[in-house]
């Protein structure tokens, strides 16, 4: 009982050794010499693991103090044959065993015992325990020489996954690396020249070309071709209709994957023998449901048998491909487009340049005349006429307010509008401001509210300017407010600027308006807002004003429940430094 006792512990101690021993092995060979080791060991004889390459076993490893069998192959047949075919452990003598005579002979063997080892649920290797006297195993060591092979298993396909692990890792890696300089142009031309010189190194093709099509006409308007095909046959030109395989993969919106260019009936053979294809992905590059061009994918050094790992890197190739030409694409349209806007702007403020001198002088001339009429010195006017010569002077102010807007509008397009900055009190300018036009708001029965702290910082501005700015947001709180509302006028330090606002409880502007309405000569579509009539201009100026300042201006508002427009301006520099403020926008 005790020697059973010490028979077991003896391979539950093998077993143990082998499981820890394979759990750090870090290669297939380390495996196959931990078992090759620990059958020898645990057998009491020698051990050879050979594994199943094709039709032949090829030796893999020896137990030490053994033989080596480097040089042996072994033509699976006999008991070994069935160990292969039912994946069990067999015992064997040498004439039935399917060992050549040779090796039998060379290396004395009278008695054999065969475990195989599987991987991925077959046979993979065979385990070859022999000695040159008979083997008598016990059940219980045949028995764990079986769990060995089952650990084996375990340890090979472990180690199996870890690699596939890694290699999925690398790809996933490569690919990040090899997209972010694909997408990492907003250039449409740059972005083409990329995806050509780094798409290859996703797939197993040495090369990429890319052609572009116009999406109204179909026609291709530019190739863009690696370096030493463009050296070779200059800037490609190809004619659509000729292009089998690009007119199939466009019109049908898949992908074709040609193993054999060369003898592929959908496929130009003008192309295949000029670029010497061998084998070729052909790509429809497809964004926001509009193919945008083709990529070809192709070696010319050998032929590629394409597995789904292939299908999806080209695939998922072509739609990061698409994607980043059109985004170059809509970049290159949105420059254009902004340079015409540039151009139409300069032409605009030419022409309010143009307007403001040439109607300056007409003007001072009817204002002159009209002052001599109202005046009597040209002859005396009753009191009817008197007043129609009012309306005139009115109009003739209105038109010379507006021509002094657009003039101010141009100078500071021109970057010509003179800005003198001094240290000044916000809350200084508006109490004057509405000491000079409250009884404005009084006669509309509006309430004003100044809600701005005395010991608020000084201000870097120019007060002229900075007064035309509040000018032009108390007229329009005054002309937009119905009677019996409300405007409130506040300020307060947000560290580096302060924070300005007026609120009004007037007709409000829709919200899609919102960004249009410091544009200059615009009024919202909402109804209510052509009951009062302008130019559309003060908004325009006082976001030139606010921006020559280093601050910004915008518009909250609701219609039906008021507007409030915000502006912040810098705070003068030497109130920051004795306050010790850092420069942090606290708004």
């Amino acid at each position: 009982m005790n020697d059973a006792c010490a028979d077991a512990y003896g391979i539950f101690s093998i077993l143990s050794r082998n499981a820890s021993m394979l759990n750090s092995a870090m290669s297939p060979d380390d495996v196959y010499r931990v078992i090759a080791d620990n059958m020898a060991d645990i057998s009491g004889s020698s051990c050879a693991v050979f594994i199943l390459d094709g039709n032949v076993l090829r030796w893999k490893a020896s137990s030490k103090d053994s033989a080596s069998m480097a040089d042996e192959t072994i033509s699976p047949s006999g008991a070994i044959a069935k160990v292969i075919m039912e994946n069990v452990c067999m015992h064997a003598d040498p004439q039935s065993s399917g060992l050549p005579d040779s090796m039998v002979q060379k290396y004395g063997i009278t008695s054999l015992f065969f475990v195989p080892v599987t991987s991925c649920g077959n046979v993979a290797s065979i385990a070859i325990i022999y000695s040159r006297a008979d083997l008598d195993l016990p059940p219980e060591t045949a028995e764990a020489m079986s769990i060995m092979s089952c650990q084996a298993t375990r340890a090979l396909e472990g180690l199996r996954l870890m690699q596939r692990f890694r290699r999925c890792n690398n790809e996933l890696d490569r690919v990040y690396n090899i997209q972010y300089r694909m997408s990492n142009s907003i250039d449409l031309d740059e972005a083409i020249e990329s995806i050509v010189e780094n798409a290859p190194a996703i797939t197993r093709l040495q090369y990429c070309l890319v052609y572009l099509l116009d999406p109204d006409i179909r026609n291709i308007i530019s190739v863009k071709a690696p370096e030493a095909i463009e050296k070779k046959f200059g800037k490609l030109k190809f004619n659509l209709d000729e292009l089998v395989a690009s007119n199939i993969a466009i019109g049908e919106r898949r992908p074709l994957f040609i193993e054999d260019a060369q003898h592929y009936k959908n496929i130009s053979q003008q192309i295949v023998k000029m670029l010497g294809f061998r084998s070729a992905v052909v790509l429809p590059l497809i964004a926001r449901d509009k193919v945008l061009g083709v990529m070809w994918l192709y070696s010319t050094d050998y032929e590629v048998r394409f597995d789904e790992n292939d299908r999806r890197s080209a695939i998922a190739l072509a739609n990061q491909a698409a994607v980043v030409i059109d985004n170059a694409r809509i970049f290159k349209e949105l420059e254009e487009s902004y340079d015409k806007l540039k151009d139409l702007d300069r032409t605009k403020m030419e022409f309010f340049t143009l307007i403001s001198h040439e109607l300056r002088n007409p003007l001072a001339v009817i204002k002159g005349f009209t002052e001599l009429l109202y005046d009597g010195t040209l002859g005396p006017v009753n009191d009817k006429q008197k007043d129609k010569l009012e309306k005139i002077r009115e109009s003739v102010d209105k038109l010379a307010d507006m021509i002094g807007k657009m003039s101010d509008i141009s100078s500071f397009e021109s970057r010509q509008y003179p800005v003198s900055k001094v240290p000044t009190s916000i809350y200084d300018m508006v109490n004057e401001l509405m000491d000079t036009m409250g009884f404005l708001f009084k006669n509309k029965h509006i309430t004003v509210k100044v809600d701005i702290p005395m010991s608020l910082p000084m201000v870097e501005i120019d007060p002229k300017r900075m007064e035309q700015v509040l000018l032009n947001l108390l007229n329009n709180a005054l002309k937009y407010t119905p009677e019996g509302g409300q405007v409130t006028i506040t300020a307060m330090d947000r560290n580096v600027h302060i924070l300005v606002s007026v609120h009004d409880t007037g007709i409000g502007i829709p919200k899609k308006d919102l960004d249009k309405i410091f544009s200059g000569f615009y009024h919202s579509g909402y109804k209510l807002s052509y009951e009062y009539k302008g130019p559309g201009l003060g908004l325009a100026i006082s976001r030139k004003i606010i921006e020559s300042h280093g601050g910004r201006i915008w518009a909250e508002s609701e219609v039906g429940k008021g507007s409030t427009f915000y502006f912040t301006i810098p705070r003068h520099r030497e109130t920051m430094e004795s306050s010790g403020t850092e420069a942090v926008d606290a708004r």
